[in-house]
C-alpha cells in the first residue's frame, strides 16, 4: 500500500513539472519509478510521451521496444508502441509490431496496418488490411476514412470503377473532402466520363482551389473535355506555384494553344517538353503542326 501511495504521489509530481515545462526533472522522476517499479507502465508511457515531444524518437522507440521484448505478450504494450511508431512515419516498425495482433482482437489495428503499407506504396496490403477493418466495424468513425484510402488505393491499381464505389460510399459522410472529389474526377476521368470528371473536380477546385494536384488534374480533365482556355489556366497555375512542369504538362499546354489558335504559345510549351524529353514523339509532332499553321497565316 506504501508504494502504491509513493508511485501515485511521484507520478502527480511528475505530472506537475510537466505542465510547468520542467520535462528534465520530470524525466528524472520516470527514470527513478521504472528502476523502483519495473512491472508498472504509466512511468513508461509517460516517459515515451516526454521523449515524443522533445523529438527524441530514438531513445522513446528503443525504451518501448525493450518494454515489449520484456512483455511480449501484452496487447496493451504492442499497441502502444505500434501507434507511436505509426504517429512518428516508421511503417515497417508499425507493421512489424502490430501484424502479430489478430485483426478479430483489435480490428483498429486493421486501420493501423493499412494506413501503414498505403505509406509504403504497398496497394495490396494495403487494400486487404483496409478491407479487413471495414468488414467488421461498420459503425466505426474510421469507415469512411478506410473507404477514402481503398478509392485511392484502387486509382493506384487502376481499377477505376472500384475506386467509385468506394468512393460514392464515403460521400455520405465526407462530401466535403475535397481529396475525395478528386478521387472520383480522376476515376472518372480514366474511364473517358469527362462531363462527370468536369463536375467532380469543379467541387474539388471549390473546396481546395490552392492545391497543386487538384489544379493539375483540372487542366488534364479541361483539357479532355475541350475547354482549352480553363486548360491552360489551370496548368499555367500549377508552373507558376511550381516553376516547373512535367513533360506531360508542356505537351497538354501545346495542345491546348494549339486550339486556342496561340501558335507561338503552342511552340513554345512543345519546346519546354522537349526539352525535358527529346523523345516525346507528341510534342515534337505537335511542334510540327503549330509551325506548319503558322506558316499558313
Amino acid at each position: 500500500m506504501e508504494d502504491k501511495y509513493y508511485l501515485e504521489h511521484k507520478l502527480r509530481a511528475a505530472a506537475d513539472f510537466e505542465a510547468g515545462g520542467k520535462l528534465l526533472h520530470a524525466i528524472q522522476i520516470y527514470v527513478s519509478l521504472i528502476d523502483k517499479f519495473p512491472e508498472e507502465l504509466d512511468p513508461y508511457f509517460n516517459l515515451v510521451n516526454i521523449y515524443e515531444k522533445l523529438n527524441n524518437i530514438d531513445a522513446a522507440g528503443s525504451l518501448l521496444k525493450q518494454l515489449l521484448e520484456d512483455h511480449p505478450d501484452s496487447l496493451e504494450i504492442r499497441l502502444f508502441t505500434g501507434q507511436f511508431f505509426l504517429r512518428c512515419q516508421r511503417w515497417d516498425d508499425t507493421i512489424d509490431i502490430l501484424s502479430i495482433i489478430a485483426p478479430d482482437e483489435e480490428p483498429i489495428v486493421s486501420f493501423f496496418l493499412g494506413y501503414s503499407h498505403f505509406m509504403l506504396d504497398e496497394c495490396e496490403l494495403a487494400k486487404v488490411n483496409f478491407i479487413n477493418f471495414i468488414s467488421v466495424e461498420t459503425k466505426s468513425e474510421l469507415y469512411y476514412e478506410a473507404l477514402i484510402y481503398l478509392a485511392k488505393i484502387e486509382i493506384r491499381l487502376n481499377d477505376f470503377s472500384k475506386a467509385l464505389e468506394y468512393a460514392t460510399k464515403a460521400t455520405t459522410v465526407y462530401s466535403n473532402n475535397w481529396e475525395l472529389h478528386l478521387v472520383m474526377a480522376i476515376a472518372f476521368y480514366n474511364l473517358a466520363m469527362y462531363a462527370h470528371a468536369v463536375n467532380a473536380i469543379f467541387i474539388a477546385l471549390k473546396l481546395n482551389g490552392k492545391e497543386l494536384l487538384v489544379n493539375e488534374w483540372a487542366g488534364r480533365i479541361y483539357y479532355k473535355a475541350g475547354d482549352y482556355i480553363k486548360s491552360e489556366k489551370f496548368f499555367l497555375f500549377v508552373i507558376d506555384k511550381k516553376g516547373e512542369a512535367s513533360t506531360e504538362i508542356y505537351t497538354c499546354l501545346g495542345d491546348a494553344c494549339i486550339n486556342s489558335k496561340k501558335l507561338q504559345d503552342a511552340i513554345k510549351y512543345f519546346d519546354m517538353a522537349l526539352k525535358l524529353d527529346p523523345n516525346n514523339k507528341k510534342a515534337n509532332e505537335g511542334k510540327k503542326y503549330a509551325a506548319s499553321l503558322q506558316n499558313q497565316q
